[in-house]
């Protein structure tokens, strides 16, 4: 599965523009932008993550009526 060709053009050009910029840069850079880069991706999944907990009310408080946390 090639992921390059499902990505709209304007990606894909993107990305071609992109691939030339890190052709040029030393090994050090590149190291440092792949970090970057990661960090970026963890800190984009984190994000994700909480606004759809939040969307969908996950880990949110119950409120449950009085008379429910007297029984039993």
């Amino acid at each position: 599965m090639n992921i390059r060709q499902q990505l709209p053009l304007e990606q894909q050009f993107e990305l071609q523009v992109f691939e030339g910029q890190v052709r040029e840069l030393s090994q050090q850079e590149a190291q440092e932008l792949l970090i970057h880069l990661r960090e970026t991706m963890l800190f984009q999944t984190t994000t994700f993550r909480e606004l759809l907990k939040e969307a969908w009310g996950i880990g949110k408080d119950v409120d449950l009526p009085l008379g429910l946390l007297s029984e039993g």
